[in-house]
């Protein structure tokens, strides 16, 4: 079968049945910056214990966003953990590709982190409903937990 019939029968198997998973719900990452950025999350039940304790993974490239599907709404994710807090942590591409792990860990070489609530998550839904994280922060992020602090 070739790809675009193949395509256009999965698409059709969807439309007819609906989404093949339970539930369908999904975030968005977006890159607003000139340069490549990687963008992990880190649901932390240390929180406020924010140790880079993974190798980030991703890249995104500049002015791009990435859909990522999720089984449950990411505000109802947040509200279950232990401080409902879920930390975002960006790195310039270039840096997590020159260091190794240790040393963004001991340097804390990120760009920047967020740590979003669940309220933090509705404010930060389009107008489709769908959360989108930002990087740069914009001014819906003013008042949002980050580091470094909004405007620095």
């Amino acid at each position: 079968m070739k790809p675009l019939h193949l395509f256009a029968c999965c698409s059709l198997i969807i439309i007819l049945t609906g989404c093949p998973c339970k539930r369908c719900y999904e975030y968005h990452k977006k890159n607003n910056s000139e340069y490549n950025i990687i963008v992990s999350s880190l649901r932390n039940k240390y929180y406020p214990d924010t140790t880079i304790t993974f190798k980030p993974s991703g890249i995104m490239k500049p002015y791009s966003y990435s859909i990522i599907p999720i089984s449950d709404p990411l505000e109802d994710i947040v509200k279950s953990m232990p401080q409902d807090t879920l930390s975002f942590f960006i790195f310039h591409a270039d840096t997590v590709n020159k260091y190794p792990l240790e040393i963004l860990q001991w340097d804390y070489k990120i760009l920047r982190r967020y740590d979003l609530s669940s309220q933090d998550i509705i404010t930060l839904k389009n107008k489709y409903g769908i959360p989108e994280i930002p990087y740069p922060p914009d001014e819906r992020m003013k008042y949002m937990k980050m580091y470094p602090q909004y405007g620095k």
